[in-house]
């Protein structure tokens, strides 16, 4: 039997080698064989972080990987490696997340519920954007200097012996606050003052528990239809009446909406409103005409005016009145003898 050459075993222990250091350079360098499955994209703010190869997650778990990256306009387009058994339905989101602080990036998918998948080659929607590490220290940084800044203004107020004072004086009354706070509880725990009575007397409770028992019996004696109120609440013929009450409310409104009736034409008819109108143009007229004969009498125009104004007449119409009532009197006088003289010219006529 030939035995084997030398350069043989040299060869394979050469390709021995080639093979175990492929195994190792893809478990460790995560170079990995195209596995079988499918694709979907997502256009997502900010791809900082992911690189090919960064895990896909579902609900925590790895499901897939980042197949590429790339830059697509003014967005970063993100393709993803899933395999056939992961079905994504319509409407999930994908999240750009990171697993600490200074972690690494990976994708985080959170299904959705729509009726459908997602089909291979397909898209789906970013769903926030990503924790920029960044963005997070510098307001880190920027919280740390207005906390300086309120440090550093506490300091300068409470600095001194001003603000010590201040300060001794925030104590004080804050001890004596609570020092009176202390005399009102005790004041109130030994029944003294109004609060204190409401704490410790007992008649109070017992107003309000009868208090509460009225209202129950109240109640029962209106839930019973007892009492106005009662039949208020319970009486059925009341809804009723009530009821033909509005609706007969409601035809007259119906029939004034037509212009029967008084009311009606009393809304309705235009001829109204137009004579009204006529004649509160003839009563504008009236005054004036009023106005204009006030102004002559105020005048002394005219024979009224005259009698309003001429001081001379009334002197005369005071004279005329004497006259006239001495004339009166005379008559008065001699009345009686007329009168006879007047019954025996009937006497002797008969």
């Amino acid at each position: 039997m030939r035995s084997i050459g030398t350069e043989t075993k040299v060869g394979i222990f050469v390709v021995l080698g080639i093979l175990v250091l492929t195994y190792f350079t893809v478990r460790v360098g995560r170079i990995t064989v195209r596995e079988v499955g499918y694709r979907i994209h997502t256009h997502v703010e900010s791809a900082a972080g992911l690189d090919k190869n960064s895990p896909v997650r579902i609900a925590g778990v790895e499901a897939g990987k980042v197949e590429q990256v790339s830059l697509d306009g003014l967005k970063a387009k993100v393709t993803l490696h899933l395999p056939f058994k992961v079905k994504l339905p319509e409407g999930s989101k994908v999240f750009v997340k990171s697993a600490g602080l200074l972690g690494e990036k990976y994708i985080e998918i959170v299904p959705g519920a729509g009726p459908g998948m997602i089909p291979a080659d397909g898209s789906i929607e970013e769903g926030g954007p990503s924790t920029d590490v960044d963005r997070v220290l510098s307001q880190l940084s920027s919280i740390g200097d207005d906390i300086k800044k309120v440090t550093h203004t506490l300091g300068n107020v409470l600095g001194g012996e001003e603000g010590q004072r201040t300060v001794k004086q925030l104590i004080e009354g804050a001890r004596e606050t609570a020092m009176n706070l202390e005399k009102i509880t005790k004041a109130i725990d030994r029944g003294e003052g109004t609060m204190g009575r409401l704490v410790k007397d007992d008649t109070l409770y017992v107003e309000l528990k009868s208090t509460v028992a009225s209202l129950n019996q109240l109640t029962r004696s209106i839930e019973k239809g007892e009492g106005t109120l009662g039949k208020l609440v319970k009486d059925e013929a009341l809804y009723r009446e009530t009821k033909e009450t509005m609706a007969s409310l409601n035809q007259v409104a119906r029939s004034i909406e037509r212009g029967e009736g008084t009311l009606g034409k009393l809304v309705k008819d235009d001829s109204l409103y137009i004579e009204t109108r006529e004649t509160m143009k003839e009563a504008k007229v009236t005054l004036a005409n009023l106005s204009k004969v006030s102004q002559q009498i105020e005048k002394g125009e005219g024979t009224l005016g005259k009698l309003v104004k001429d001081e001379s007449l009334y002197e005369d119409t005071k004279r005329a009145v004497k006259s006239i009532t001495k004339a009166a009197e005379g008559i008065e006088e001699t009345t009686p003898v007329t009168v006879l003289g007047v019954v025996l010219g009937a006497v002797i006529a008969r």
